[in-house]
């Protein structure tokens, strides 16, 4: 009792992480929805009614919303941007070391309009948990800086597990690699969600890498 009482906060978010990767990753495992589906609905319910239901708080559109109100948008928008486009061109330049050319990815039949929507709300979703919720609770009770982005970046790359290994099949090698990039991208985002207090940055920031990918599989 002494430990949550004097880890409260960690405790919250840590009972929501374990809630949303277990009904996540059983989603992954039984279900296939269309990702428009599953980024208007399902997954907004999911990562951010978790926290609500568990949290109780008394205005829950305040408690979405009141994260994006803080520090200069202008600023945070900047530094998402800086970010997204330093992804794009290492993503090209990794493509073009790799392959003798640029090899762009392709839509696979979905409108240009429908793959830009499910690249926001995807960013939407999992920056406002990671960055806006559980990084901000963790570091509330942990106090240390760098113990508290580390751990963020490791859930928010663990929660990716169940798609890369279900869904895509990758090899254990490449399931390694992905999950070092996407603690890369949890670190990074962190660090731009504390320096900027909008999340405006880390959305930005999270779009571009999604667009990275795509541009340069």
């Amino acid at each position: 009792m002494f430990f949550f009482r004097k880890f409260n906060k960690l405790h919250s978010a840590l009972k929501v992480y374990s809630v949303v990767f277990v009904a996540w990753g059983m989603y992954r495992l039984i279900f296939r929805l269309p990702e428009e589906i599953e980024e208007i609905f399902l997954k907004p319910l999911t990562f951010v009614g978790v926290a609500i239901l568990i949290e109780k708080p008394k205005n829950w559109l305040k408690y979405f919303s009141e994260i994006w109100g803080k520090g200069d948008w202008l600023t945070a928008f900047g530094w998402g941007l800086l970010f997204a486009l330093g992804y794009i061109v290492v993503y090209g330049f990794s493509s073009l070391l790799s392959f003798g050319s640029l090899q762009p990815g392709e839509l696979d039949g979905n409108p240009i309009m429908s793959f830009i929507l499910i690249g926001i709300l995807t960013s939407v979703w999992e920056e406002w948990l990671f960055p806006g919720y559980i990084f901000s609770h963790i570091r509330t009770d942990l106090k240390n800086i760098w113990f508290s982005r580390l751990i963020t970046a490791s859930l928010f790359a663990a929660v990716h597990l169940p798609v890369l290994v279900v869904w895509h099949k990758f090899s254990p090698q490449i399931v390694v690699f992905q999950l070092l990039m996407l603690f890369i991208l949890g670190t990074g985002n962190v660090i731009l969600m504390e320096k900027s207090k909008n999340l405006i940055a880390p959305v930005i920031s999270h779009f571009g890498w999604g667009l990275a990918i795509f541009l340069f599989r």
